[in-house]
């Protein structure tokens, strides 16, 4: 089955106020530049849901063993071999 959303370029999108979010992953490894690639579409829902995500995964607020829960749950749900 082929995605429903076209994955935006990441250098393009480095051209927008995404670029400090989309360096930071990169330097850090998380979130997947797909994050940035998909969310794009919509750039300041892509701002908001990175600060999101980095508040709730970053800030040591949320358990470890919560987090991987989370992660392998959604990995599962996008059929992703994680």
């Amino acid at each position: 089955m082929a995605p429903n959303i076209t994955m935006l370029d990441i250098e393009e999108l480095k051209k927008t106020k995404l670029k400090p979010y989309i360096e930071q992953s990169l330097k850090h490894k998380a979130p997947d530049p797909g994050f940035h690639a998909m969310m794009g579409h919509n750039i300041d829902l892509a701002e908001s849901m990175y600060i999101a995500w980095t508040t709730s995964f970053g800030t040591g607020s949320i358990d470890h063993k919560l987090k991987e829960i989370i992660r392998v749950s959604m990995s599962r749900q996008a059929h992703c071999s994680y």
